[in-house]
């Protein structure tokens, strides 16, 4: 396994579990701690990964790991990188209204894109589809079932710095899994918010 492929491992394992400790990681990838410590401290080298102390009352602290905010975007390129210096310059320069307009026709088009994808199936489908769809295009989604209702779950957030800007990104998302997906949708965590995932759930609307 190279240096980088491991990196990239640990990146994702805590995009997808959350803070975790030098354990949780060795033991989720399958290799030694020694192993583990040594990527984590050149991760935090560059800036992508962070350590918090946890103190407890019996034995020694143990650290916690979490992504940076240059973590949660290592799966970005850097053409994505610059755009988000353009966006964050022209929402200093009070044309932000031109970004929203963008976002809502990027959304029409997702819309038409979805809906024949989607079109005439069950919800459960439904579901399913949309979280292939999103995986297809850098989301790295997951779908679950909970009782009568399903849970799509987004590790990854390509438009991440967009989202961070332009707030409104994430409602008109939530609104668009709602349209193509026929069903109430509800958005419990947000990545722009502190969490490590964006989280969907998905009801049959009339309690159907």
């Amino acid at each position: 396994m190279s240096e980088t492929s491991t990196e990239s491992k640990i990146i994702l394992f805590i995009k997808k579990n959350g803070p975790a400790t030098l354990q949780e990681i060795a033991e989720g990838l399958g290799i030694t701690k020694m192993g583990v410590h040594k990527h984590i401290t050149r991760l935090e080298q560059k800036g992508l990964i962070s350590r918090k102390i946890i103190k407890r009352d019996i034995g020694r602290p143990t650290y916690v790991f979490n992504l940076t905010e240059e973590g949660k975007l290592y799966f970005s390129n850097s053409d994505s990188l610059t755009l988000m210096e353009l966006l964050d310059y022209v929402k200093r320069e009070g044309k932000g209204d031109i970004v929203i307009r963008f976002l809502k026709d990027r959304y029409k088009i997702l819309y038409r894109e979805y809906k024949e994808k989607l079109d005439k199936k069950k919800l459960d489908e439904k579901v399913e589809v949309l979280g292939k769809l999103r995986t297809s295009t850098g989301y790295m989604a997951e779908v679950r079932k909970i009782g009568n209702s399903f849970e799509l779950i987004e590790f990854n957030c390509p438009i991440y710095r967009i989202a961070s800007l332009f707030g409104e990104a994430c409602s008109m998302e939530r609104e668009l899994f709602s349209k193509v997906l026929e069903a109430d949708v509800e958005n419990t965590h947000r990545q722009v918010n502190d969490s490590y995932l964006c989280r969907f759930i998905i009801r049959h609307r009339n309690g159907g």
